[in-house]
């Protein structure tokens, strides 16, 4: 079992900040100070870790790991990335899906036959898109932008997105 299948990338540790043992994080959760809701978090070989939100500069938001004050200690967190259990996610409401979600969901047209499959969810910066690798194409991957898709009918937990590539309007809300 791999460590994506119950695990979500929630951050990655920057460099530190000062002497104390502060670290910047680049946090992918949708409020920085989410990261004061968890008590465990682990690293990529799984080790147990605790982070907690101390404060912001300009640049990040600056933690804490398992309450180390010393600078030299801190440096083996640098650049690694840190994930949460699945299971402890907030479940979600009607209508509204993790972005890990819909990774690897067969993408079935108007017709409900299957046109592509859903590669990721990515963000470059100017918002949330949607990669599809289509079966029978010339143009194998595309992009979509994902807050303007429009689903044909509601998603359930399954393993078949049921998407209208032509319009442009989306009822669905994504948590990244």
């Amino acid at each position: 079992m791999s460590l994506l299948d119950n695990f979500i990338q929630v951050g990655k540790i920057g460099r530190p900040k000062g002497t104390k043992g502060l670290l910047r994080l680049h946090c992918f959760l949708n409020d920085n100070r989410d990261i004061n809701q968890f008590q465990k978090f682990y690293l990529e070989d799984e080790t147990t870790i605790n982070v907690k939100l101390v404060s912001f500069d300009s640049k990040s938001p600056l933690v804490t790991i398992n309450d180390i004050s010393d600078r030299n200690q801190v440096e083996v967190y640098v650049n690694q990335y840190i994930y949460l259990q699945k299971e402890k996610l907030s479940p979600t409401q009607e209508n509204e899906f993790y972005f890990h979600d819909l990774e690897g969901l067969d993408v079935v047209d108007q017709q409900n036959e299957i046109v592509g499959k859903v590669e990721s969810v990515v963000n470059f910066g100017a918002g949330d898109l949607l990669e599809i690798y289509f079966l029978k194409s010339s143009k194998k991957e595309s992009f979509f932008d994902l807050p303007r898709l429009i689903f044909l009918k509601s998603i359930s937990k399954k393993k078949k997105l049921p998407l209208n590539l032509n319009d442009h309007f989306s009822y669905f809300n994504f948590i990244s």
